[in-house]
């Protein structure tokens, strides 16, 4: 997993550079898990935009919420992670190929944010994953119009109640943890904003600490009467 730099749409590693301009442009992607999707605007997810997932930092970042919209991106992965929280054996056990995943240790909030912008604007990247700790409104107006330009994803995972009033994102989700079981982790994951999309529903996001599957529900089947089944998504 190397680390890397962002200069004029490429992704600079040690010396070499990776591109992929030649690779057809999908507006639109999918989790997989029918639920979820269901929720967002017409059922997808739009390429080439933000979308953030709200959190009480109390709680914790919800990475691996995060991880699952990143790994349905063909191109490269772009991870900022300045704190070093990021443990890529659980990237590889969700199926990710950690040859394509980088991760940014910018010094500063400011080449964070200078590194995020560059990163979007990379045609080769399909997807930038950030927390940044405050957004002004030039910095989201310059995200935005960074991942339109490079037409990847940003996911950005961003604190409530800290200057979170402040976006430029196509959809906006608050995550929180769902009471789980000894072998099972759940989030609950409400839509707060995404034009054409079910605006204040809920789906129960749940992942197997035994075998990674994971699926999303709109609520918990009962356990007498409904068997549990689940995907596996990588």
């Amino acid at each position: 997993m190397p680390l890397i730099s962002a200069h004029n749409g490429k992704i600079l590693t040690l010396g070499a550079a990776w591109t992929d301009t030649a690779a057809p442009f999908v507006r639109t992607f999918c989790t997989g898990l029918d639920a979820w999707d269901a929720l967002a605007p017409k059922k997808t997810f739009a390429r080439a935009a933000v979308h953030e997932l709200l959190f009480d930092a109390r709680s914790g970042h919800p990475h691996f919420v995060a991880a699952l919209l990143a790994a349905k991106q063909e191109s490269p992965v772009i991870w900022s992670d300045p704190r070093r929280e990021i443990y890529p054996p659980a990237l590889a056990a969700m199926g990710f190929d950690l040859t394509r995943v980088f991760l940014l240790r910018p010094r500063s909030p400011q080449d964070e944010s200078w590194t995020i912008t560059e990163c979007l604007r990379c045609r080769g990247v399909g997807a930038v994953i950030a927390s940044p700790q405050r957004i002004t409104r030039i910095e989201a107006r310059r995200f935005q119009l960074a991942a339109e330009r490079g037409g990847g994803v940003g996911i950005f995972l961003r604190p409530t109640g800290r200057g979170d009033s402040i976006y430029a994102a196509a959809t906006r989700w608050l995550v929180q943890p769902h009471p789980g079981e000894r072998t099972i982790q759940r989030w609950t994951i409400q839509l707060l904003h995404g034009h054409g999309g079910r605006v204040g529903q809920t789906v129960i996001l749940e992942q197997s600490r035994e075998n990674h599957s994971v699926r999303a529900l709109e609520k918990l089947p009962d356990r007498q009467t409904s068997p549990a089944t689940a995907t596996r998504v990588a």
